[in-house]
């Protein structure tokens, strides 16, 4: 399709975006501030929160792929098989493809893995045996009943002192001392239908420290970062949190209508997730939902 536009086009330009997402095959691209649903033109799908490069030619945008070369990925085993398994990328995405794995491994469905996208695709190593990806359990609903599934990509992050104060990391820290938020803006509330059945919401999180605690998961109010100490309320404690955890569908109640915007952590529990400058998912929030 583009090479035919490209062959008769007067307008060729080209724009970056943020990757947010996949749905039905197409990419969820935020470009100032506005979601535009995409055609994917690249062979690698981009990681929630990268920079990607977008093609327009006259009216016909779509996404090439990510700004930067594409390095070691999180997948997840969706089949197995011999010598190749299926392996989607990212979890959740509904993107897959048939990739090796290193000799004397033995990969199973549900099992996370790191992808070299550098060799065309290869799993290097598995790093969650079975585990780390909430899977959607509800069976597909009745006629006339919507059934939706997103992935909300952070949009800021952050710890501060409950002391007060602004912004003192961009690590997600829970402690006595400190409060943490990720920040969505209002997409969640916006994609979401006010009166829509809440089946599943989990979240992203990769571990820089574990005490062996349970820190805090809770709601917060804010849609941009606050100038303080944020809110953090309905906490929920997390026993060794890592990877895609399962939170309460409660919270999913209170973030589809805007009493709340997003998810915080507080103490109770000393642990450090890594921002999406270090991990591009950090933060990120699966939520499935019947309407």
């Amino acid at each position: 399709m583009i090479a035919e536009a490209l062959a008769s086009s007067d307008s060729i330009q080209f724009f970056l975006g943020t990757y947010a997402g996949n749905k039905n095959g197409m990419a969820l691209v935020d470009i100032d501030g506005q979601r535009q649903t995409l055609p994917a033109a690249g062979k690698v799908w981009p990681t929630l929160g990268d920079q990607v490069r977008l093609l327009r030619v006259n009216k016909v945008m779509a996404m090439l792929g990510p700004t930067k070369p594409a390095g070691v990925r999180v997948g997840r085993v969706a089949a197995t098989g011999t010598p190749r398994c299926t392996v989607e990328f990212p979890p959740g995405s509904g993107v897959t493809q048939l990739m090796g794995f290193p000799k004397g491994a033995t990969p199973v469905v549900n099992d996370v893995v790191l992808i070299d996208w550098e060799s065309g695709g290869t799993v290097m190593e598995i790093v969650t045996a079975a585990a780390g990806f909430v899977a959607p359990t509800d069976p597909t609903p009745p006629p006339g009943v919507q059934q939706g599934r997103q992935i909300f990509a952070t949009l800021d992050f952050g710890q501060y002192a409950k002391s007060g104060g602004g912004v003192q990391s961009n690590d997600v820290y829970a402690s006595a001392s400190t409060r943490s938020l990720w920040v969505y803006g209002t997409k969640i509330a916006d994609t979401i239908p006010d009166g829509a059945v809440i089946r599943s919401v989990a979240i992203n999180v990769a571990p820089l420290r574990d005490d062996g605690n349970s820190p805090r998961f809770g709601t917060h109010p804010h849609a941009t970062m606050p100038g303080t100490a944020p809110v953090v309320s309905n906490l929920t404690s997390i026993a060794k949190p890592s990877g895609w955890v399962a939170l309460p569908t409660s919270f999913g109640d209170l973030l589809k209508t805007g009493a709340a915007f997003g998810v915080g952590v507080d103490g109770a529990g000393y642990a450090i997730f890594r921002g999406t400058q270090k991990d591009g998912q950090s933060g990120a929030l699966d939520i499935t939902w019947t309407a």
